[in-house]
């Protein structure tokens, strides 16, 4: 039973179960979810070009620029009637003005006026005889009375036009005042409820949006025009507007949106056109709009802010728009000034104009632009839970978690890609979310079970892996394979028996003189207990014997093994290398370790470097090397100039070579080839020049560098250049079991160089034109980034950079050198380094 409740498929089935209970009730937290989806499919669905959308509606806009020329808002409402009958020369079908009318202008200046026409004309009624200047008086009064009724001019043109849709606004709420009767309504109610509901014993289950209190324009205003609307919205739980309130009931009626009245006027219908199914659809004539069961119109958003034509409402006045950009249109007129229109979050702009937003909820009933849940949404929906749920509990705890991954992508793909199309080319609204998510949180929890079982499994194995490796270990170390038996050890954890294995695999490295291994293995058993035994003391002693120790001494006073390492004793003598005492070490390099020697016969100090040769070559090949190893220091060595560190000696002992050379105290140019320690330009070109000299010196003698690089040229203390390693590519070479092996520095190879062609003279000079780049801009030539292909790619194919582009400063003649150094032909490159030498010493 335990087994059965804590299985995978029992997993998978809760999981499923507690999706669908989610999906029943329709929790906040996935709705929001859910809406992001939908955002994001909405964007897919803009339309914004004139054949998709339309081109049945213009919106005029009071903008930032028509206020900074017409002056501060609010205007004079005659202002709004010079617009209106400038709008009815160019003819347009309808007219809505987002623009609430709800005051009177200037109520108590005209009041004044008036009640001082009304006193005057009395008195002179009570005159028996009245003078032309009062007569006179009086009737420019009434000419005042006539030009400052703003109102009075804005009635009258809304009569005249006789196309007119004004707004009104409601205050939604939750608690709506009674349905009670009241005496008489105002006329912009009165002349815009909607009578045909055709469900209304629905109500309660359709319930529509509600209205506490509204602001409506006054009757004058009304009873001129042809219907009034509201512009009330309702955002989602997360603030976007998605929906349009198409409308509201106020005092047990129901007033259309504003949107909603200015198609019905579009098309030329009477509100008693007008019918509503609750929760189901609004016919508007032969138009069916559909809503959903909270009585509300998804928008589909045609395209971003701007999408609609605008028009200034200053050029509209001033003539400077088109005829025929208003012609049978519906015109809307509204704010996009600063501070003045309402900006609304949408799912396509975060900053949405309102009049864009009626613009937009009028395209969609005008163009049957609908988003809408089709009947059949809900069956998709749960089919898609179950399926998803099936696969969750049957199908993916028998697969790995590769492939299971692989098939959940295939799955959700197969569920988003239909639901995403249908959306954007018919408007089918299908949820996504819970599906999704239980995909998504099923995967998570089957895969982390079968990980969490997995390693509690795999710790048991591992338990028996750590023994099996002691074990080995063991018996590594009994047959005398210390190393093999360290790098089974390293595997175990270092508890209080493996250190005391660790211990005394370390004396054996000791008794086999290889104190660097030993101090690995010391160390390994110093990160866990630091005071173990006599350790610490040990790792102190080891190091120091260390660097007082070389390969095959044959040293008085020392113990010696086979391998040829020497340990100091307590006596002054000191190890020796050949012939030479080997005094300390200077460094580690590609080859070797480099020590610091002296020739007791002489008593000539001298750097000694070492070489390793393979331990895995047969004998005969190694004879080979060896030869060879000892062909090229002989060559290197039979070379004497100002300018080339001299080879005084080499020579082998036991597995060890090594080669005594000149000691020189100095740097490289390597120190000298970064942006911030560049050597004077004449400077770099003397020791060039005389690097030049001593190269054409070793090929005229059948000796080539293969590795010239500023880390080979040596600037010593008294100022003088040499170059370093000399033939010691080559000889690293004879060391190596590989064949057809490219010898040098990358960044410094020559083309030849790098096809494995057999190389001359002219190799070094590419090499040395690199380096002459180098050490004047700061730079090479050639960069190729990190990868290695792609700088041997441009060595062998793409032309170097310029050097003046670098470093301006450089000559023409000096850059011309570069070049020719550079070229990728040998045959047009310098042939000789003296060649070379010549040319540069001509740029000083």
């Amino acid at each position: 039973m335990k087994k059965f409740l804590l299985s995978d498929y029992t997993w998978g089935a809760l999981l499923t179960l507690l999706v669908l209970a989610l999906f029943h009730l329709q929790v906040p937290f996935f709705d929001n979810l859910e809406h992001m989806i939908y955002d994001a499919r909405a964007r897919f669905r803009l339309k914004p070009e004139v054949a998709q959308r339309g081109d049945d509606i213009a919106i005029v806009a009071i903008d930032d620029d028509s206020i900074n020329k017409i002056g501060r808002w609010p205007w004079p409402r005659s202002t709004m009637a010079t617009l209106l009958n400038k709008l009815a020369e160019y003819q347009p079908k309808v007219v809505g003005l987002n623009i609430l009318f709800s005051e009177p202008e200037n109520p108590q200046f005209l009041e004044e006026l008036q009640a001082l026409e009304g006193n005057y004309g009395a008195i002179l009624l009570s005159k028996k005889k009245k003078t032309p200047a009062e007569e006179e008086f009086l009737l420019s009064l009434s000419s005042a009375i006539q030009r400052v009724d703003n109102d009075s001019k804005l009635i009258n043109t809304i009569s005249e036009t006789g196309n007119t849709v004004l707004a009104m606004s409601f205050g939604l709420s939750d608690t709506p005042p009674s349905d009670e009767k009241i005496e008489e309504l105002p006329y912009a109610l009165s002349m815009s409820s909607i009578a045909h509901i055709e469900n209304l014993e629905e109500e309660a289950m359709f319930w529509p949006a509600q209205a506490a209190e509204a602001g409506l324009p006054l009757d004058e205003f009304a009873e001129g025009s042809l219907g009034t609307g509201h512009v009330s919205i309702l955002p989602d739980s997360d603030g976007v507007i998605r929906r349009d309130v198409p409308f509201v009931k106020f005092f047990g009626k129901y007033y259309p949106s504003f949107p909603l009245q200015l198609a019905r006027v579009y098309q030329g219908l009477a509100l008693d056109d007008v019918h509503i199914r609750l929760g189901k659809e609004i016919r508007l004539g032969g138009l069916q709009i559909p809503i959903d069961s909270e009585n509300r119109m998804s928008l589909s958003y045609v395209g971003e802010p701007g999408t609609f034509p605008y028009y200034s409402f200053f050029d509209v006045i001033n003539d400077k728009v088109q005829a025929s950009a208003f012609k049978n249109k519906i015109v809307l007129v509204g704010f996009t000034a600063s501070g003045l229109g309402s900006l609304y979050v949408t799912p396509v702009a975060h900053n949405f104009p309102g009049v864009e937003y009626i613009a937009n909820a009028v395209q969609n009933m005008l163009h049957k632009n609908f988003i809408v849940a089709p009947p059949w949404s809900f069956k998709i929906e749960l089919g898609s839970i179950l399926l998803v749920g099936l696969f969750v509990t049957l199908l993916l705890p028998r697969l790995k978690a590769g492939t299971g991954f692989l098939i959940s992508l295939l799955l959700g793909a197969a569920i988003v890609a239909p639901a995403g199309y249908l959306f954007v080319k018919e408007g089918w609204w299908i949820k996504l979310i819970y599906p999704f998510f239980l995909l998504v949180v099923g995967y998570i929890v089957v895969i982390s079970k079968k990980f969490f079982t997995t390693e509690k499994k795999k710790e048991l194995v591992e338990a028996s892996e750590i023994e099996t490796n002691k074990m080995l270990g063991l018996s590594f170390q009994g047959q005398g394979q210390l190393d093999l038996a360290f790098e089974k050890f390293r595997k175990c954890p270092v508890d209080d028996n493996m250190k005391d294995v660790l211990y005394n695999l370390g004396l054996d490295f000791e008794r086999k003189r290889q104190f660097n291994k030993a101090v690995s293995v010391y160390e390994t058993i110093s990160k866990t207990d630091p005071k173990f035994k006599d350790i610490p003391g040990k790792i102190d002693m080891l190091k120091k014997a260390a660097e007082g120790a070389v390969f095959g001494s044959s040293l008085p006073g020392g113990k010696q093994s086979k391998e040829g390492t020497v340990m100091l004793d307590s006596s002054a003598m000191k190890p020796t290398l050949g012939r030479y005492e080997i005094l300390k070490e200077l460094g580690r390099g590609a080859m070797g370790v480099v020590y610091l020697g002296k020739d007791p016969k002489i008593n000539r100090t001298v750097a000694i470097k070492t070489m390793m040769f393979d331990d895995d070559v047969a004998e005969a090949d190694l004879k080979d090397m060896k030869e060879r190893f000892f062909r090229e220091a002989e060559s290197a060595g039979k070379l004497s100039h100002p300018n080339i560190v001299r080879i005084f000696d080499a020579g082998e002992d036991q597995d060890m070579a090594y080669i005594a050379m000149e000691l020189m105290e100095g740097e490289d140019l390597k120190a000298y080839s970064t942006k911030e320690k560049l050597l004077p330009l004449p400077k770099v070109v003397d020791y060039v020049s005389k690097v030049a000299d001593a190269l054409d010196f070793a090929h005229q003698q059948g000796v080539f560098h293969r590795d010239i690089k500023p880390a080979n040229i040596m600037l010593l203390k008294d100022g003088t250049v040499r170059v370093a390693d000399f033939g010691i590519a080559r000889i690293q070479g004879s060391s190596k079991t590989a064949t057809g092996t490219v010898l040098g520095t990358p960044s410094y190879m020559s083309p030849e160089q790098i096809a494995g062609k057999k190389i001359d003279g002219r190799s070094d000079l590419f090499s040395l034109g690199v380096s002459l780049y180098e050490l004047l801009t700061g730079e090479k030539p050639f960069k190729g980034g990190d990868a290695i292909g792609t700088l041997l790619f441009q060595i062998a194919n793409d032309p170097h950079s310029d050097a003046r582009k670098v470093r301006p400063e450089i000559s023409e003649k000096l850059a011309a050198v570069i070049d020719r150094a550079l070229t990728k032909d040998p045959d047009k490159r310098y042939q000789r380094g003296a060649e070379m030498a010549i040319e540069l010493r001509s740029c000083l």
